[in-house]
């Protein structure tokens, strides 16, 4: 890489983060946790879990901006060149394919709404879905070079909808009607934190491939303070109050009774368009490399990749979308746990690491993931990443003292 590449500042970082944070899941995390969080509780889930997330985006970063190592390279000296190849492919092919269904389950429940408030014609959620799925994967194929256009009409669009919404509610509901609501049922403010980090978690992942730009570590690490926390917790609680002043968690619906329902879904609509485009190339791009193929096959990767999401979209994955975030945050946490261990814990000076498979690091992420599977109380959310970090240390350092003992 020529060294005046190396140059990003902060700020410009920051946007970037900025940018894929402001989207219509952000406010889904908020209206769904507070279905089972008091007000109160949300937010500070939501403050603590984003802000373990910045720390471990901080942490990964100084590495990278130090070697300039990529997602994939990073987590090689952890997981073995093909290992890491494996264990982070994977994790973001699905991870995003997952996005990629629940983001396509809203614009089709959007056109539906529309359908039929304007028109009165009855277009059932999955065949929407599925319309408007087509319409994002022939775009990420074909099209993936426009999308700046439409970016530049849709994150004006949604910033707008999203101060309206914020003003009519408060014209006609109290901040003491927030304070005051209490869910029929209730989670541990533990668990809370656990999916709050769930939700951006990923973003833990592929944060080297954007932070490795950055013109030193202090705009590394400012770039993701500044980027994330601003953008992710504000959403949030504006989903979480848009929820409780209008009685529901279901987006399309809040937004639909705001009033201007047609311009509000079509504002919907597209901003999941550009998000999901982003999605869907990110996931057949994974595949591909996962798959070692050629870069031709890119396209016929995505294509496959997106049948896979709309078939998610039509059996709708929204309606699991906390467990969504649960299987994001139990495969996740334990990989960045596992990398961290590496560079910090056992402070290793290794670029790379030549072999196939590094079984200290994929034992380790095993055993974190399945330690937040079988745990029964609630720690279970966050013990995955010290469990992980903990095991891949002694794995490292026990033989290491045993050879400097012979």
């Amino acid at each position: 890489m020529e060294e005046n590449q190396r140059n990003a500042k902060w700020f410009s970082l920051a946007s970037i983060w900025f940018g894929g944070i402001v989207s219509v899941p952000s406010l889904l995390i908020g209206s769904s946790l507070i279905t089972i969080l008091p007000f109160k509780s949300t937010l500070v889930a939501g403050l603590v879990g984003f802000s373990i997330v910045v720390v471990l985006m901080a942490l990964i970063s100084m590495v990278a901006v130090d070697r300039q190592f990529n997602s994939v390279q990073i987590s090689e000296g952890s997981f073995g060149q093909l290992g890491s190849k494996l264990i982070v492919g994977i994790v973001i092919a699905v991870s995003t394919l997952g996005w990629f269904g629940v983001q396509t389950n809203i614009a089709g429940d959007s056109f539906s709404k529309i359908m039929m408030e304007s028109f009165g014609i009855h277009l059932v959620s999955w065949v929407s879905s599925i319309f408007w799925g087509v319409i994002m994967i022939m775009t990420a194929v074909f099209g993936f070079k426009y999308l700046k256009w439409l970016n530049y009409v849709a994150v004006p669009a949604i910033m707008a909808l999203l101060l309206y919404a914020a003003i009519i509610t408060f014209q006609s509901h109290g901040l003491q009607e927030v304070l005051d609501y209490r869910p029929e049922e209730s989670i541990s403010i533990i668990q809370g934190i656990g999916l709050a980090i769930g939700f951006i978690s990923v973003t833990i992942v592929i944060s080297p491939d954007y932070n490795r730009f950055a013109a030193s570590k202090k705009d590394a690490v400012l770039g993701s303070l500044m980027g994330i926390l601003p953008s992710a917790l504000p959403l949030m609680a504006l989903g979480a109050i848009l929820a409780i002043t209008r009685g529901t968690y279901d987006v399309v619906e809040i937004f639909s009774s705001l009033g201007f329902p047609l311009f509000a879904m079509m504002i919907l609509i597209l901003a999941t368009w550009t998000s999901n485009v982003v999605n869907i190339y990110s996931s057949g791009l994974a595949f591909n490399t996962l798959l070692n193929l050629p870069e031709k096959s890119r396209a016929r990767t995505t294509l496959i990749a997106g049948s896979v999401g709309l078939l998610l979209a039509a059996i709708g994955i929204i309606n699991y979308f906390m467990g969504f975030i649960s299987f994001l945050t139990v495969t996740v946490t334990p990989i960045v746990g596992v990398i961290v261990s590496h560079y910090y814990l056992g402070r290793s000076t290794d670029t790379a690491n030549d072999k196939s498979f590094n079984w200290k690091g994929i034992v380790s992420w095993l055993i974190g993931v399945l330690s937040m599977l079988l745990i029964t109380n609630d720690t279970k959310y966050i013990i995955g990443i010290l469990v992980s970090s903990v095991l891949f240390f002694l794995f490292t350092r026990i033989p290491d003292k045993m050879k400097s003992n012979n």
